[in-house]
């Protein structure tokens, strides 16, 4: 299934590739014209995302999380910095397979993460049109990553499903992995290095009038990122102790259909 490969980035050359990826920066999320919305991207995030955390080089994408002042945005100053891509107008799909190999410096307070929101939010704010998380870690749990679904409705009628796996003979996130998305038409499912570790075939909507399979239903884009703090791991983001600079690398991502 989904064999037809459909969109690649093997990060060839020493730039990021612009016909491909957008920048974003910052840390604050901002509404649609620019106004500041909430900082921390809505999740307590202590990095500040510039382009130049950004490292092409080898045949993989590095993002570099640093601990240094940034720059001042809307009154915050944050203590780190890092970057965050996306193929938002770019590339989008509904339905298909995503494979990416991946590696992540381990330490409290790191949060890497390649996800997939919808192109284009018909059925409401976050999280009423959903959220795909293909990959996430917590680098104070090397041996584990996680899969996620976001749906429901609108923040805070929000919900989630969380699917945690571990990486297998004592390995971690710091070492290459292949983890794999398949997304159906009535099922999500997750694998690593090619070995199944969840699926998920239900989910809903407050809104009676959105019908299942909505919200997964849409065209939805990729975004990666390496996150510091955060409401994802709250257990470290308070003793936040990696080596700096810390290292989220991809070597490839790819799409089939």
């Amino acid at each position: 299934m989904y064999e037809t490969l459909i969109w690649e980035e093997t990060f060839p050359g020493c730039s990021l590739n612009e016909h491909n990826w957008n920048r974003r920066v910052g840390n604050w999320q901002l509404s649609s014209d620019g106004q500041p919305v909430v900082p921390g991207w809505g999740n307590r995030e202590q990095q500040y995302y510039t382009p130049h955390n950004l490292e092409v080089s080898d045949g993989t994408l590095k993002i570099i999380a640093r601990q240094e002042e940034a720059p001042e945005q809307f009154g915050i100053r944050c203590p780190y910095t890092s970057a965050r891509i996306d193929t938002h107008g770019k590339f989008s799909f509904q339905y298909g397979r995503v494979v990416f190999r991946a590696r992540c410096s381990v330490g409290n307070g790191l949060w890497p993460a390649v996800w997939m929101l919808p192109e284009d939010s018909v059925y409401g704010p976050w999280a009423a049109s959903g959220e795909i998380d293909i990959y996430e870690a917590k680098g104070r749990l090397p041996q584990s990553v996680f899969g996620t679904i976001h749906f429901g409705g609108v923040c805070p009628q929000n919900t989630h499903t969380e699917n945690q796996a571990q990486l297998p003979d004592g390995q971690g996130i710091d070492q290459f992995h292949i983890y794999e998305l398949i997304w159906e038409p009535d099922s999500i499912s997750w694998l690593i290095d090619g070995v199944p570790y969840a699926k998920v075939n239900q989910w809903d909507s407050i809104d009676q009038r959105i019908k299942y399979p909505a919200p997964f239903d849409q065209p939805f884009y990729l975004l990666v990122n390496l996150a510091i703090g955060g409401s994802f791991d709250l257990e470290s983001a308070q003793n936040i102790t990696p080596q700096f600079p810390a290292i989220f690398e991809i070597d490839y991502i790819r799409v089939y259909q």
